[in-house]
């Protein structure tokens, strides 16, 4: 097994992350959460959910990996989360109106039938659905794509329709969701991901299955010791900001609606 360290960009975009969602919790009442599906991109899979289940909340992850796991249990939440396999994840075995709140993360662009896994999404959720996604209006979004042209490594990120805000938000309203509302998250003062990192990961052969990952953020939060300039950036996040500009250096877009 080949070991990989979540790098710092990875570890900041948790910590922004991790802040949302318990916003998030707090905003809309949340008591239980599904992640459809728990995967990872380019990073430890099944942890995106990780702050939800450190706020309290009750986390079902459909598909996750079960190697995760030890990272719930090293923070004392592994009571908070549960992970259920699906062999189709458009058609769960899950009752309606099961979860308050139902999301997955970077993952929307990569499926096949879009509109069959947000149907579920949104027949499975109480009230309310998300979708996070990499922002192809960032500054890096463009030199990413040119550097999979420099190497010849096929573009394997998906639709990329699906990186837009505006096309994340009328895709959940063309299928019935209100009140659908865009944020950012992920907003550093550099540019996303410009392809170096990606690029060594595919010539490396990494895969989520051939790596032990160590991340960071999870001893982070076990000595509730950040690194400083996790907070100052996020000092420059949270500046009221218009979100047409912000769109310019945000790396993670997401859209929220209800049913």
């Amino acid at each position: 097994m080949k070991t990989e360290t979540e790098v710092f960009g990875v570890n900041y975009e948790r910590f922004s992350l991790g802040i949302q969602l318990q916003k998030f919790v707090k905003e809309f009442g949340i008591h239980t959460v599904c992640e459809l599906p728990a995967h990872g991109c380019k990073a430890t899979p099944s942890l995106y959910s990780l702050d939800f289940a450190r706020a309290g909340v009750m986390v079902t992850l459909v598909n996750g990996v079960k190697e995760s796991l030890k990272y719930y249990r090293k923070l004392g939440i592994e009571n908070n989360v549960e992970l259920t396999e699906c062999d189709d994840i458009a058609h769960t075995c899950f009752e309606n109106d099961t979860f308050d709140f139902v999301w997955n993360f970077a993952f929307i662009p990569t499926y096949n039938d879009k509109s069959s896994l947000l149907n579920e999404m949104i027949r499975i959720s109480k009230r309310h659905v998300s979708l996070f996604s990499v922002n192809k209006r960032n500054i890096g979004f463009p030199l990413h794509r040119f550097a999979h042209w420099r190497t010849k490594i096929p573009w394997s990120h998906g639709d990329i329709q699906f990186n837009s805000p505006s096309h994340l938000k009328n895709f959940l309203q063309l299928h019935g969701l209100k009140n659908v509302r865009t944020g950012v998250v992920d907003c550093p003062v550099w540019p996303d991901s410009i392809g170096f990192r990606d690029i060594r990961l595919h010539r490396s052969g990494i895969t989520f299955d051939n790596v032990d990952w160590h991340v960071p953020y999870v001893d982070y939060l076990k000595n509730d010791k950040f690194p400083p300039w996790f907070r100052y950036v996020y000092f420059i996040e949270k500046l009221p900001i218009p979100l047409f500009i912000k769109y310019v250096y945000a790396h993670i877009v997401f859209v929220v609606g209800e049913k």
